[in-house]
């Protein structure tokens, strides 16, 4: 028995000394390299998650700028449409107030071609009642009395 725990001594001392070291030694450099790994990915993840919080920055950014943009050309098109509105209502008043102008001169001319008509109906009218040419003084006569009417007419 004592040679069996000496061969098994031996043979412990040998494997120990030939197979576990080296396996010691190859399991400690692979989990230096697990290790490193770990610590390079968690050091990728950090970078990782800053440049994710800076992109969203970034765009968080962008949109704010895009918001005031877009802002910004509502104003301007509103102010826009104002000033074309106030143009055009303001070409339309001058329009009906131009229009209105010639209305009224147009109706004056009226008046006087109309007031000249009647005169002269007025003249000859007598004439034919009266047979006979009326002076200017009875013609003048005429003339305002037949005005009077047709303004009475005409208020009617």
């Amino acid at each position: 028995m004592l040679w069996q725990i000496i061969n098994f001594g031996l043979l412990f001392a040998v494997l120990w000394y030939f197979l576990y070291k080296p396996v010691k030694k190859i399991m400690a450099e692979r989990e230096g390299k697990i290790s490193e790994s770990l610590n390079k990915a968690a050091e990728l993840e950090k970078k990782s998650q800053a440049l994710e919080k800076d992109v969203k920055a970034r765009m968080a950014q962008q949109r704010k700028e895009l918001e005031d943009m877009h802002a910004k050309s509502l104003e301007q098109q509103d102010k826009i449409r104002k000033e074309l509105k106030a143009r055009a209502e303001e070409e339309a008043h001058k329009i009906v107030e131009e229009a209105r102008s010639i209305i009224a001169q147009e109706k004056q001319n009226m008046f006087v071609a109309l007031e000249s008509e009647v005169k002269q109906l007025a003249a000859l009218l007598a004439e034919k009642i009266l047979e006979k040419e009326v002076d200017e003084k009875v013609q003048k006569k005429l003339m305002e009395e037949a005005l009077a009417t047709l303004k009475k007419k005409k208020q009617k």
